[in-house]
């Protein structure tokens, strides 16, 4: 399946493979393995999970100097929200949001869902400079994969407050979270 580009140069939705019958679904994450162009420009430093226990409580809410990451959600319903702090980059200012996860949230959204209860997998590429945060949108933990081009340093992180991010509190406010709870 081909990669959607996003209003953020080099922040890409890489749909994957979602295979399933009645004893439940196979996702894909690395089709190509070894061979996968993410993992041919930008290698594997690391691969964690981040869990989230409280719904509208943010998670990862940072941007790595360095660092380029793969990101999946694989259960609950998660909002994610993405600005460029890159300033050489022509899209240097934009936000994009995305719903990624396992079903539909209840209510309209305001972003583009990439569900495996869909069969919309997605993995999301997310380059340094590029803030990343999410919030769960259910009441389910929501569990995401990363896959990391460096290993962990924590030098390599700007962790600014989401209420710090041009826009973020108006697209916050969008989904009735007035006042984020900061990491």
């Amino acid at each position: 399946m081909p990669a959607i580009t996003t209003a953020i140069s080099g922040l890409v939705i890489h749909p994957q493979k979602v295979v399933g019958d009645s004893r439940g679904l196979l996702a894909e994450m690395l089709q190509d393995g070894a061979s996968s162009p993410l993992v041919r420009e930008h290698g594997i430093g690391n691969v964690y999970a981040s869990i989230a226990t409280g719904k509208h409580v943010a998670r990862a809410a940072h941007f790595h100097f360095k660092n380029h990451e793969l990101f999946y959600t694989l259960t609950g319903i998660a909002l994610w929200l993405f600005h460029d702090f890159r300033e050489d980059s022509p899209t240097f200012g934009q936000n994009v949001g995305l719903i990624l996860g396992f079903d539909r949230p209840d209510g309209e959204t305001k972003h583009d869902s990439y569900l495996l209860a869909d069969g919309k997998f997605a993995g999301v590429s997310v380059p340094a400079g590029v803030y990343h945060a999410f919030w769960p949108l259910s009441d389910e933990k929501v569990v995401t994969v990363a896959v990391a081009s460096v290993p962990h340093d924590d030098s390599d992180y700007d962790r600014r407050k989401p209420s710090e991010v041009p826009g973020f509190l108006d697209i916050l406010a969008g989904y009735g979270m007035d006042i984020p709870k900061q990491p």
